[in-house]
């Protein structure tokens, strides 16, 4: 069974504050492969020797396919929805399942997956010029049609959860919906006073439209990309908001809570940001994330966390690393209710309550 050394989910802190035209020069120089001795373009970890793009791109799936197969989770032959929402990570996930489909029969990940694009243009909407939009979503679009053989869906957050997804290629009528409609989730969204409760919100609305949208696709599992820095900061933030209770469920890499039997699952939860654009590069794929130029407020606790998180790794590169091993060590006490427990547990998140 494939393990991960400690060492291999500490980050680069001084990279970790930087752009990411920044991250990929700073990571990458030219030189001799230590490993299999190849002459050219390496990719350098703060915890590693350079490597070569062959020897990078060996090491990064192995992270992959470690966390997936070491839970033992995940059944033969799963049916798994991956969730894409444009940043970098879901670029980095979908590719590596890709990778592992393609892969010859004995290392092949056996599964069945399809995509679903959950668009977030409510959130942005008076902030975001309409033609950026436009183009932004042709490019997801086109990106995902590159994978053939893979069913893509696109759905949006204002969507209702008893509404079927739009196939990919419907994706024009998709936007006349969008554009026609009249969108009422944005304005629910500004109504909520604080910018900590919106953000929490939007992360509820969201897992639980992904929980609808797998019911409706037929899938059992599904796959969200997160990586250590969100893990961190999640763990961090739920603390602080008095959600210590149910904490477990947010860093682990399988979140069962929700009651139609779905289950969430991180499978990159061990790559750090440095990683996944050092992993763009060496695939030569685009960077295309349009949440660069926008961002939530910085008022949030999330948003301050976030930026406590990063200022600390800094100075002290085992940070993210040394939060996340300690939420591992969390449990949630909800095995001691029964299935059917109902009055015990949040009708929002189904979360313990007590």
């Amino acid at each position: 069974m494939c393990s991960i050394e400690e060492d291999d989910v500490l980050d680069d802190g001084m990279s970790s504050l930087m752009t990411p035209q920044e991250q990929i020069s700073h990571s990458s120089q030219k030189g001799i492969c230590h490993k299999c001795g190849q002459d050219g373009e390496l990719y350098k970890l703060n915890f590693r020797e350079a490597e070569c793009r062959c020897c990078f791109l060996l090491f990064v799936n192995h992270k992959f396919r470690s966390t997936v197969g070491s839970s033992k989770a995940l059944p033969r032959n799963a049916e798994i929805l991956l969730v894409f929402d444009g940043s970098s990570e879901s670029i980095v996930l979908l590719d590596m399942l890709q990778k592992a489909q393609s892969e010859s029969n004995f290392k092949r990940l056996h599964c069945d997956f399809k995509v679903l694009f959950i668009d977030d243009y409510e959130v942005y909407k008076s902030i975001c010029d309409i033609n950026d939009y436009k183009c932004y979503i042709q490019q997801v679009k086109d990106f995902l049609l590159s994978y053939h053989n893979i069913k893509c869906y696109v759905t949006n957050l204002s969507s209702d959860i008893n509404q079927e997804p739009f196939d990919i290629n419907d994706m024009d009528i998709y936007l006349n919906r969008i554009m026609e409609i009249e969108i009422v989730f944005a304005n629910d969204i500004n109504n909520i006073q604080t910018s900590t409760s919106r953000n929490e919100f939007i992360k509820l609305r969201r897992k639980n439209l992904v929980a609808s949208m797998a019911t409706f696709l037929r899938c059992k599992y599904a796959f969200i990309p997160t990586i250590n820095i969100s893990i961190a900061t999640d763990l961090l933030s739920a603390i602080v908001l008095g959600q210590g209770n149910n904490v477990a469920y947010d860093v682990a890499f399988k979140d069962d809570r929700l009651v139609n039997g779905i289950k969430i699952m991180r499978p990159i939860k061990d790559l750090s940001e440095t990683e996944v654009l050092l992993y763009m590069r060496a695939r030569n794929i685009k960077f295309f994330d349009r949440r660069d130029h926008v961002t939530y407020a910085s008022s949030s606790l999330q948003r301050i966390t976030e930026s406590f998180i990063r200022n600390l790794q800094k100075n002290y590169t085992s940070t993210v690393s040394t939060i996340i091993r300690t939420g591992n060590k969390i449990t949630s006490n909800n095995h001691i209710f029964k299935e059917d427990d109902s009055e015990y547990k949040c009708c929002i998140c189904n979360s313990s309550i007590i």
